[in-house]
């Protein structure tokens, strides 16, 4: 059973491939779920610390790839088909993406390290706290107007090379 729906998994991700603004906005999802980890691990640091310390691993091997993946979706794939075809201020939004990206890399590696260091539980719920809130509020914002601009700005050869870039990311060795 486990593996028809890893099967399953692998097909449904084949396809929102094929798709990328769908992708984009299911992987939100999937940050979403790692984000409520996150947050339900630093919570019970001091009373499930083994249990939490399991979650926090698996959280960060999912941010650790495809986490990674989505960042260079957007920046690598998308952000430079799309700034062209932009207004100043559309472009502008743009730029705070991108600041966010690089924000939110540094708090995550502020979390790895505290995290390196668990008995300051009080100091990883606190940065834990500012990596979720960060990165809630760019979610939200992605796909409020940056899936808008994209939905409306971009052609469909754009999207087929997108795709094709993220196809290739995925398994280079198909590319």
């Amino acid at each position: 059973m486990i593996r028809a729906e890893a099967l399953f998994a692998k097909q449904s991700e084949r396809s929102s491939l094929d798709t990328p603004l769908d992708h984009i906005k299911a992987c939100h999802r999937r940050i979403e779920e790692r984000l409520d980890t996150l947050e339900r691990a630093a919570a019970r640091l001091g009373s499930h610390r083994d249990r939490a310390l399991e979650a926090f691993e698996s959280a960060f091997h999912f941010l650790d790839t495809s986490g990674v993946l989505h960042t260079e979706d957007e920046e690598v794939s998308i952000f430079p088909r799309l700034k062209p075809l932009l207004e100043p201020g559309e472009r502008s939004y743009l730029a705070e993406l991108e600041h966010d990206h690089a924000e939110a890399h540094e708090i995550y590696a502020q979390l790895k390290d505290v995290y390196s260091h668990p008995d300051n539980s009080a100091q990883v719920k606190e940065v834990v706290a500012r990596f979720v809130k960060l990165y809630r509020a760019h979610i939200k914002s992605e796909d409020a107007t940056l899936q808008g601009y994209a939905a409306q700005h971009l052609q469909q050869d754009a999207l087929l090379a997108i795709s094709a870039e993220m196809k290739a990311r995925r398994n280079p060795a198909t590319a």
